[in-house]
């Protein structure tokens, strides 16, 4: 009896699962994994090389509009006489301008700014004396 008992467990242990059907999973998982991980890096570049497609003529007009500037007729003949009579070119012109208006923007920013601390702190004392 202890014969029958050790002959079903190897019977148990056996899996009831062929052998060559596991093989022909496995191969076939094996293969068609392969096709599907190729199919994937295929879309991904063709996914790549158009956005690479798109990007290029949007940088090209970008550096294009950077590059040109477009003044009014009268400005630049103002431009050009101030040039004249300073002895700037015109660019500089352009540049001392634009530097000193930045100036002024934030010099006033900065008043206002002082100036609303200044009310702020003036409003805390009248809370603080009541």
């Amino acid at each position: 009896m202890s014969e029958e008992s050790s002959g079903s467990g190897k019977n148990k242990k056996q899996s009831w699962i062929p052998k060559d059907f596991l093989k022909e999973v496995k191969s076939f998982a094996n293969t068609e994994g392969k096709q599907m991980v190729g199919f994937v890096r295929g879309k991904f570049r063709e996914a790549m090389e158009e956005d690479e497609q798109v990007e290029e003529p949007v940088k090209e007009t970008t550096e294009k509009k950077q590059s040109v500037v477009v003044l009014p007729v009268k400005l630049l003949d103002a431009l050009k006489s101030a040039a004249n009579v300073t002895g700037m070119s015109v660019a500089e012109l352009i540049h001392n301008c634009v530097t000193r208006s930045l100036e002024e923007v934030i010099r006033e920013e900065d008043e206002k700014k002082t100036e609303a601390l200044s009310k702020l702190k003036l409003l805390k004392k009248e809370e603080e004396s009541n």
